[in-house]
């Protein structure tokens, strides 16, 4: 994915009324290090971290532990959701050894927010206090929750993380700080818009009335960030820092007993492979200094060695070299022979937890057991594989879906050999016999024909999207759309729009047509999404925060745009998605949550028609399963897309970038099921599509995958 945005960024570390010039503990921004892990190389992090203690903590601990999160991040591959929630964890793990064996009134608890930016894309990680504030011309959105606020780090054994996820532009500002709201108004924080970084922090230390610390990001297009003061800055420890880093590593960080931890077996190869390279240079300096003082010891070995004999130099190399051998043999062969001690003792505890939950009748009380037998795997894992264990892992990974109503799909690959190697597919559109799919990177349209039980092929003769050059007036589209027939080109067709509100309709073998729609009175901002329903074209302006109507005439949607709400307006700050359920409009906000509603036509006792939209007060989603509560948002995701299945069962999928998965809602948001792949993508889900009758299709790098869920 080619690099389409950064940031200029300053620190923000305000205390005693007044900014500080050394950077605020625990706060910094950093790109991916040149060993990445892969999926990491164009993210850009942004981390805060907070700590409160009741007790004094050594100096740079907060830094240290800072260092340690964004290592974790840029470290583990997979989704940026998974990245940050094992970066989370790592600060939750060194909170809860410090803890150990603490009172109550002792506990030390941690509050961290995260921002990670990858091309256009805003990932935001909470956990405990904290927010995250996007300003743009005439608009503040402020992202924080008080369920993760209440839920600081080290108050569990798994950190609770409320993430967040939206779209922003060249010149958005971002503010982070782990300081709950409200901190400033929406009219200072309005006035940032036009301001520098550096402009921005002292407009935010003149008005702030307490000590905070965070970063303070403008997102610029890239190559433009400037050099000097706003570049984040790379703070080198120093003599003291690394002295004392050690004792805040072993303060926070306890190991049980008798565990030989990965790091500590890294460490010792690393040890030994020093001690080689070290070894091999010195060798002639330690030998002639032995025999020096052997020689003074024992006059004889300077006299010449008689015919058979060991030479002096190589008596003095072995006395040398043979302890050094024996003690790397032996800690090798420690080290191998602890390490199948660990698997076996961590398989023998996962055995005893599946027996155990085998023998509770009821599995929503053995699911605990199952969970903890599953762990103790992915912890054998880290020392050693075997076949049983991998026989085990299924059994635990079966009985676990089983009870959380989770199916393991056999995607496969739509077309063999995918969409091109640079593609970057960000919509999908299908039909019974057609498939549509959205290069944004190379501004091509794809379609594909067939069936999912004798494949598909890529139409060679598709006349439509291709490239930049083929049609100037269309920039990169926002979002793809089936128009059934007639459709504006006389058959079923596909409807795709930009950012412009340019149109361009496509079909199979007719020649494309490019429109250009009525913008609404105020001009087009942020197109975020598109759908049609009864020839209607419903066109979702978050930054607008409107829903615009567009009526077809002969196929082609024209004429003045009509206002989905009227009298009462949703809030759409958020918004990423929509869809058209029959009649009833569904929005999709970042945080999972959902709006319904519905337009009616009245006429008053005077003859005079209106139009009134009702909006369910507030959703929840449903679970029918044991222990889980109804939520007004999809719990347990971060939802970036979703797709409505129409009758004969009417139904929500939604994409979720935390587990790389598709969640499924009958249309009253009630849990059906969770569809996970067989083996796991090690790329994010770009896409997702619905076809009929019962087609499920995603996007995974240049590839779409089809599966068939069992309902």
């Amino acid at each position: 994915m080619a690099l389409t945005l950064e940031a200029d960024v300053a620190l923000l570390h305000i205390a005693g009324g007044g900014a500080r010039v050394t950077p605020p503990p625990g706060t910094l921004a950093q790109t991916a290090p040149r060993r990445a892990a892969r999926g990491r190389r164009e993210d850009m992090l942004f981390i805060t971290l907070g700590l409160i203690s009741p007790r004094s903590t050594p100096p740079g601990l907060i830094d240290h532990l800072a260092r340690l999160t964004a290592q974790a991040y840029f470290g583990t591959p997979g989704s940026v959701t998974f990245a940050l929630r094992e970066a989370a964890a790592i600060f939750n793990d060194h909170i809860l050894d410090a803890n150990e064996g603490e009172d109550e009134i002792m506990q030390l608890q941690g509050h961290m927010v995260a921002g990670v930016l990858r091309g256009k894309d805003l990932y935001i990680a909470q956990c405990g206090n904290g927010q995250a504030i996007i300003v743009r011309p005439g608009q503040v959105t402020l992202l924080s929750s008080e369920e993760a606020a209440n839920r600081s780090l080290g108050s569990s054994l798994a950190p609770y993380v409320r993430y967040s996820h939206l779209e922003v532009n060249a010149g958005d500002l971002l503010i982070l700080t782990t300081s709950p709201p409200p901190i400033w108004s929406d009219a200072t924080l309005s006035g940032l818009s036009t301001l520098d970084p550096a402009q921005a922090v002292d407009r935010l230390v003149a008005v702030s009335g307490h000590d905070l610390t965070g970063v303070l990001a403008r997102i610029v297009p890239y190559g433009k960030a400037i050099e000097g003061v706003q570049r984040p800055p790379i703070r080198r420890p120093s003599r003291a820092d690394t002295e004392r880093a050690p004792q805040a590593a072993s303060t926070l960080r306890r190991a049980p007993s008798g565990e030989i931890t990965r790091r500590t077996f890294e460490s010792t190869n690393r040890f030994f492979s020093s001690v080689k390279r070290l070894f091999g240079g010195w060798l002639t300096t330690i030998t002639n200094a032995l025999m020096a003082v052997l020689t003074r010891l024992a006059p004889g070995l300077a006299e010449p060695p008689q015919i058979g004999a060991f030479t002096p130099g190589l008596m003095a190399t072995t006395a040398v070299a043979v302890p050094l051998l024996v003690v790397t043999i032996a800690a090798v062969a420690y080290f191998g022979r602890g390490r199948k001690e660990q698997f076996q003792d961590y398989y023998s505890q996962a055995y005893t937890a599946v027996l155990t939950a085998q023998t509770k009748p009821d599995p929503d009380q053995a699911r605990g057991d199952w969970a903890e037998a599953l762990r103790l795997l992915d912890m054998a894992e880290t020392y050693g594989h075997s076949k049983e264990a991998d026989d085990l892992r299924e059994l635990v990974q079966s009985s676990l879906d089983t009870i959380d109503l989770v199916v393991r799909l056999d995607f496969q690959t739509v077309v063999p050999g995918g969409f091109g190697s640079d593609a970057k597919i960000t919509a999908l559109a299908a039909s019974a016999t057609d498939l549509y799919v959205l290069d944004a990177t190379q501004q091509i349209i794809w379609h594909a024909w067939g069936a999912p039980e004798r494949g598909y092929e890529i139409d060679k003769n598709f006349d439509c999207l291709n490239g930049p050059d083929s049609f100037p007036e269309m920039s990169t589209p926002v979002d793809i759309v089936i128009q059934t027939q007639p459709g504006a080109l006389g058959v079923e067709g596909l409807v795709a729009v930009d950012n412009d509100g340019t149109l361009l309709y496509c079909a199979p073998d007719r020649q494309p047509a490019l429109a250009q729609l009525t913008p609404p009175d105020i001009g087009w901002r942020l197109i975020q999404a598109i759908d049609v329903f009864s020839e209607s074209l419903y066109i979702m302006d978050t930054e607008a925060n409107a829903v615009y109507i567009y009526d077809a005439a002969g196929g082609l949607f024209s004429g003045n745009p009509e206002l989905y709400f009227v009298e009462e307006v949703r809030e759409l700050s958020g918004a990423i998605d929509l869809a058209m359920a029959g009649d009833e409009l569904i929005i999709l906000y970042a945080d999972g949550k959902l709006d319904r509603c519905r337009r009616k036509f009245e006429t008053d006792l005077e003859g005079k028609s209106r139009i009134r939209v009702e909006c369910d007060a507030e959703l929840y989603f449903e679970d029918d399963r044991p222990g889980h509560e109804s939520t007004t948002h999809i719990p347990g995701a971060v939802p970036i897309a979703m797709a409505y299945s129409a009758p004969p069962e009417p139904s929500l999928f939604f994409l979720d970038s935390l587990s790389n998965s598709v969640f499924h809602y009958s249309m009253r948001l009630v849990y059906q099921g969770q569809y996970f792949p067989l083996e796991a993508f090690e790329e994010e889900i770009t896409a997702l599509g619905l076809g009929p009758p019962n087609d499920l299709f995603i996007a995974v790098g240049d590839e779409v995958y089809h599966a068939q869920p069992q309902r």
